[in-house]
């Protein structure tokens, strides 16, 4: 079992008209992704359309790489998190990879944005 956290140090959006990739078997539709990059792992999170199949998360360690497979309707979530939260890190499980995920350092209770 390998598990990892890191800090997502940057990003980037990709949104299309529609894109295409494989996994587990499953042809994949999806209009964007996120990458998100530490200093040496990443993560993918696709975003699907509404009309594609659901792969498995996976983390891969020798590759130092991660992918979330996320309905459409997070991927407000997901780029509002990395816009207006830090720190924010990742953290991946080759055993559990249904638990990728990212989130915040800890804040204090009652802290709002300004």
């Amino acid at each position: 079992m390998a598990t990892i956290t890191f800090e997502v140090k940057t990003y980037e959006v990709k949104i299309a008209r529609e894109l295409n990739a494989s996994a587990d078997g499953l042809s994949l539709k999806f209009p964007a992704y996120i990458l998100c990059r530490g200093d040496k792992y990443h993560v993918v999170v696709y975003i699907l359309d509404d009309a594609s199949p659901v792969p498995a998360n996976t983390f891969i360690p020798t590759r130092n790489r991660g992918t979330i497979f996320v309905p459409r309707w997070q991927f407000e979530w997901f780029v509002d998190l990395l816009r207006n939260e830090k720190p924010v890190y990742c953290y991946l499980n080759s055993d559990s990879p249904n638990w990728n995920a990212l989130y915040t350092g800890q804040e204090p209770v009652g802290e709002h944005e300004l």
